[in-house]
């Protein structure tokens, strides 16, 4: 009976929960029919009714996501792929940096299940050509760039065989069972693709929460929304990283030219057909997720303008025929995503408008709605708390939702104006223009931060200054508080963008590795603390305070699969710590073919999918180095020392060259 409990616990935690979604529901509707029909102010009717458009619009997004989202249970069990099944991996690419390239080819080579690897190159690049060559991949280019990406895979689908093909954009890197894990679900002859998680290793991301980096702004579509569209065989497509089936592909033309948003448009191609699809809730390859606000808001541009290209045209998921009505509500609830931004912008210029025209979008007993309002607002986070299986995070979908805002109202436009609309390249690198541009791409939201701040001064400042505040002094109070709110959440999401720096080239993996640093002739103790191809953050044992600006050298790094890497190095900044070991950071010189896939393939195979490892003191309370640290200053540095060492049945790195 004691092994049973954990279930049933389980099973009436999950009652529970369900039931308080739907109490919250039922509550949120009976709300807003008591505001239409009991508190609207005929004095304001243009104000009263954005302000119940701005409700009425959260409660319908509020039921959509729960009807979507309530089993997200896995609906296909994993099979285990048949094997000699031939499968091609496309990356397509344009203007990606080639060490990005090479990070997804050093993924590809360690996929473990037979296959053929494709670089598609719209950028016709002699050194990618190159490349290619280089890691035994095939390279395959066009005379032209028509219709992007989507016109990239249709190309090279005419020039490969493959039953099946695995999709992975330029910086997405495959684990090595990534074909293994996605392979089986196709013995369902009629699955069109399996869609899997986008997931990132730069975890310092414009999208991600700095101070719990394994959350990011997607994780609540990739993680409960798109698991619970399997239920209705709504689950679209994203492009990468998946694996299609060839057959469906060409059963619906290929991949749809006819959006910027090539993915979502051929889903809705593949489901009209009575193609299945499936999400797979499994990281199996990571990528760069938008490292600034200018490439984030890029991106997000370009999603909200090809959905609504798509939902203006004849094969709008609205009316195309062949789909079910299921699905047509599922693919709405994901439409009406893009038109929360109406709803953002409703609730920021509200309160400043009422302070500016003394009057409320509402005639009620502030007592009788503040006790119909508070529950509903309460039950509407903690509905979204339950809903979210723990990816929901309010305060920070706030500051992502008025950051996007400005450039999903910008998307609505496409509804109205047909114009042809540009791919344009998500930037995965930084350049010494990365601060203008990112301050130019919040322009906007610097503007729209100054008129609320005025209008709030000037509007609050002529309330106090009169003999009465027309209001109330509670409910001016009340509407104060509101719009400080909302200046409040602007202002965090500007102040985050600001104050992040992008002075590396290269992301810095968080690692805690033993090593040796050798610098004429001497051996040094040291501690990596990050690594990247380009160098590594280092704590070393026995420097002294003269040698804090080295040159040459080399690190030696024993790795977790047993292998060592040596890499040269180009200079040492180090600065005292406070233990007494030297803190800082080594640059590394061009490395060799082998040294240089070894570390590709332990920095973005190995640790790219692995948590960040927890912080780990490595100083005691008085300040001395600890643990492997202690012998620091007893080891042998001098040639003699080692051949000691040696004699004994020790080990101690062989030196490396002087530069």
């Amino acid at each position: 009976m004691m092994s049973q409990t954990p279930a049933f616990s389980s099973e009436w935690r999950e009652r529970l929960n369900r039931f308080l979604v739907v109490f919250a529901g039922i509550y949120m509707i009976v709300y807003v029919v008591w505001r239409l029909t009991s508190t609207l102010n005929p004095a304001a009717p243009v104000l009263s009714f954005m302000l119940w458009f701005g409700e009425a619009f959260g409660v319908i997004n509020f039921l959509l996501f729960f009807w979507m989202t309530w089993r997200v249970k896995p609906i296909a069990a994993y099979r285990p792929p048949k094997a000699g099944q031939r499968v091609d991996v496309f990356i397509p690419t344009y203007n990606e940096e080639e060490e990005i390239l090479e990070a997804t080819l050093a993924g590809c080579r360690r996929l473990t299940y037979p296959h053929k690897t494709y670089l598609l190159d719209d950028g016709r690049r002699e050194s990618v050509r190159r490349l290619a060559e280089r890691m035994g991949v095939g390279y395959i280019t066009r005379p032209d760039n028509r219709h992007a990406k989507a016109g990239n895979i249709n190309h090279a689908l005419r020039q490969t065989d493959g039953d099946f093909i695995v999709i992975l954009d330029a910086d997405m890197i495959p684990q090595p069972n990534f074909i293994e894990r996605t392979l089986g679900y196709f013995e369902d002859e009629r699955l069109a693709f399996v869609q899997l998680p986008q997931e990132f290793y730069n975890r310092d991301s414009m999208q991600h929460d700095l101070s719990r980096p394994e959350w990011h702004e997607q994780s609540l579509f990739f993680h409960v929304i798109q698991p619970g569209k399997n239920n209705t065989n709504s689950a679209f497509w994203c492009g990468s990283p998946s694996i299609v089936r060839r057959k469906a592909l060409e059963d619906v033309g290929g991949v749809a030219t006819e959006t910027i948003t090539e993915d979502i448009h051929t889903s809705v191609r593949l489901h009209s057909r009575g193609w299945k699809s499936l999400f797979v809730d499994e990281p199996l390859a990571f990528g760069i997720a938008p490292q600034t606000v200018t490439a984030y808001l890029l991106q997000r541009l370009r999603w909200a303008q090809g959905t609504m290209q798509l939902y203006r045209s004849k094969e709008s998921p609205l009316w195309i025929p062949g789909l079910t009505l299921a699905q047509r509500l599922s693919y709405f609830a994901s439409f009406m995503a893009y038109l929360e931004a109406i709803q953002k912008f409703i609730f920021l210029l509200l309160p400043i408008a009422i302070i500016l025209l003394n009057v409320l979008p509402m005639r009620v007993d502030l007592t009788l709605f503040m006790l119909l309002w508070t529950p509903y607002f309460l039950l509407n986070i903690l509905a979204n708390q339950i809903g979210g299986r723990g990816y929901f995070r309010y305060f920070k979908s706030e500051v992502f939702s008025f950051l996007r805002m400005i450039v999903f109202l910008q998307s609505l436009l496409t509804l109205i104006v047909k114009k042809p609309l540009k791919f344009k390249v998500t930037p995965k690198s930084v350049d010494r223009s990365v601060y203008q541009k990112e301050r130019a791409a919040l322009r906007w939201h610097f503007a729209l931060l100054g008129a609320m701040i005025g209008a709030l001064l000037f509007g609050s400042l002529r309330n106090l200054m009169s003999d009465t505040i027309p209001l109330g002094t509670t409910v001016f109070l009340i509407v104060l508080f509101w719009a400080v709110y909302n200046l409040t959440v602007i202002g965090v999401g500007v102040r985050e963008v600001l104050r992040r720096r992008h002075e590396r080239r290269h992301y810095r993996f968080t690692v805690d590795l033993l090593a040796k640093l050798v610098w004429e002739n001497q051996v040094f103790p040291a501690r990596v603390l990050n690594l990247s191809p380009g160098g590594a953050g280092v704590e070393v044992a026995g420097l002294t305070a003269a040698q804090t600006g080295m040159e040459g050298g080399c690190l030696i790094l024993p790795l977790p699969n047993g292998s060592t890497l040596r890499m040269d190095c180009e200079r040492l900044n180090v600065r005292a710590g406070q233990s007494g070991c030297m803190a800082g950071g080594a640059v590394f010189k061009p490395m060799d073919d082998a040294t240089r896939m070894a570390l590709f393939e332990f920095l973005f195979v190995d640790l790219a999918g692995k948590p960040l490892p927890p912080f780990r003191r490595l100083r005691n309370g008085r300040g001395r180095c600890v643990g492997n640290w202690r012998a620091a200053r007893s080891a042998p540095t001098s040639a003699e020392g080692r051949r000691a060492v040696r004699e004994k049945g020790g080990e101690t790195p062989p030196p490396c060259p002087s530069p």
